[in-house]
């Protein structure tokens, strides 16, 4: 998916329905999936910085 329109309607779409389940997307979780979908980063990196995310989120508390 490297139409930059699509990816953003997917992008709206998906953000929706998380939030529709109580859950907030911050600004770095969008990057995070744009660049995935962008073909920006490998899929390893994006499993690595979400880790990456949550662990950050998780001190945070």
């Amino acid at each position: 998916m490297n139409d930059k329109p699509s990816i953003e309607k997917a992008m709206k779409n998906a953000k929706a329905s998380v939030e529709l389940e109580g859950f907030d997307l911050t600004e770095e979780h969008e990057q995070l999936v744009r660049k995935s979908l962008l073909g920006e980063i490998t899929h390893e990196q994006f499993v690595e910085m979400a880790l990456e995310l949550v662990h950050q989120r998780k001190d945070r508390k």
